[in-house]
């Protein structure tokens, strides 16, 4: 569970300092939260792109691959399909949701990495993500 999560037990948040001033000894000072708060706010956010694409169970393991990955310069959000679903099936016929993200002057190579697995990205919806999201 994270730290401070309301309906854990146990919450980190708020129990330091104690009433009479004493936290651990490796609890960061407040120059050094505001410092890391400034690192955050500085660093240079890239906007992403996203597609989504229905990828066969005989070719995921590939797009899954690390190195494929960081060949082909994307990442991907990935959900299984049941297989008593319209798009999906058993085995190699199993399809998986996918979330393509890249960023935008990689738009063509990761479409050619699509295209080798047999999977036609680009007729997908381009989708600009906003950087402050979760995702």
């Amino acid at each position: 569970m994270p730290v401070g999560f309301r309906g854990a037990m146990w919450a980190a948040e708020g129990i330091y300092p104690t009433a009479d001033g004493w936290v651990p000894p490796a609890w960061p000072s407040n120059e050094e939260i505001l410092e890391q708060e400034d690192l955050e706010k500085a660093k240079l956010k890239r906007s992403l792109v996203k597609r989504q694409a229905i990828v066969k169970g005989k070719h995921i393991e590939t797009l899954l691959s690390i190195d494929y990955m960081s060949r082909w310069k994307f990442s991907l959000m990935v959900w299984p399909l049941k297989e008593s679903s319209k798009l999906s099936g058993r085995g190699d016929n199993r399809s998986y949701v996918c979330w393509v993200f890249y960023e935008q002057q990689d738009e063509q190579s990761v479409i050619r990495a699509f295209n080798n697995v047999e999977v036609r990205l680009k007729e997908s919806e381009r989708e600009v993500v906003d950087p402050d999201t979760w995702i």
